[in-house]
């Protein structure tokens, strides 16, 4: 039997934890030696005794604290040892979106940030493969072409309170931009009541969930809101003049809003799809 019983260096090594996690593991009683030396006073543990460490290292790695964990191996049924581990499932769950949808939302903002160093000269025209996107789009009473910056503003509101009611996560609220119907545009009656999110293979189905289709674009960047209108003239014409017409609607997307930009106003490329005429 002496040969079996590990003194709590020896099982530290034996399990890859340090004495200092075993003697923690012990004050909350999860994992005590189990043999004590009446003459020396000397604690070991057993062989057997690893098992019950490996759950505990395997549970703590999911997550899951001490106490959780002291609970479950305290619970009297399986049943409720069942619960238990469905309540935390379901925790990590919810985890595990919000972290996804805040990672993909970073990446789109790194990717807008990365891609201003690659746009050509403010005011030019000029043509881009886009590939297909989703949007959640929002009517609202506001217009940005005849209300300017305090409509886009109040169409943020809009679309944050949106985003509050749905329960939705606020990371999603970044570079809110805006669409106006393929008919408006051809007949210049520039106007814009509705705001957009992009959205991700994780955003739930609001019924509200737009679909861009890949394809051709022609598309302006600026940093200048007040001239968009004249940007999106140049749009038409520079369609005109290709012998081109659109095949879907024109959106404003926002490239980034943060303040530290040098210019310190927001990026924006108003864009359109294209095709040749047949």
């Amino acid at each position: 039997m002496k040969n079996a019983l590990l003194k709590i260096g020896e099982m530290a090594e034996l399990n890859h934890v340090s004495t200092q996690t075993l003697r923690l593991y012990a004050k909350n009683k999860l994992v005590e030696p189990q043999y004590m030396n009446p003459e020396t006073g000397y604690r070991y543990y057993t062989l057997e005794q690893c098992a019950k460490l490996d759950l505990i290292r395997a549970l703590k790695s999911c997550h899951l604290p001490l106490q959780k964990i002291r609970e479950i191996f305290e619970l009297a049924s399986e049943e409720r040892l069942i619960q238990v581990l469905e309540e935390e499932i379901g925790a990590l769950s919810g985890e595990i979106y919000t972290s996804s949808v805040s990672r993909n939302n970073l990446l789109r903002i790194q990717k807008n940030l990365q891609m201003l160093n690659a746009l050509p000269p403010f005011g030019q025209a000029f043509f881009e493969y886009i590939p297909e996107r989703k949007l959640d789009v929002q009517n609202t009473e506001f217009d940005f072409f005849s209300q300017g910056y305090e409509g886009y503003e109040r169409m943020l509101r809009h679309m944050q309170n949106y985003l509050h009611e749905k329960k939705l996560p606020p990371s999603y609220f970044i570079n809110v931009s805006t669409i106006m119907d393929k008919e408006h545009f051809m007949n210049r009656t520039y106007t814009s009541q509705s705001a957009f999110i992009f959205v991700d293979e994780l955003y739930p189905d609001t019924g509200n969930i737009r679909t861009l289709p890949s394809g051709m674009y022609l598309s302006v960047a600026s940093d200048n809101t007040a001239l968009e209108e004249t940007y999106a003239n140049k749009l038409y014409e520079e369609i005109q003049r290709h012998d081109m017409i659109p095949c879907g609607d024109y959106i404003c997307e926002v490239l980034t809003q943060f303040p530290l930009h040098r210019s310190g106003q927001l990026i924006y490329k108003i864009q359109i799809p294209v095709r040749r005429q047949m």
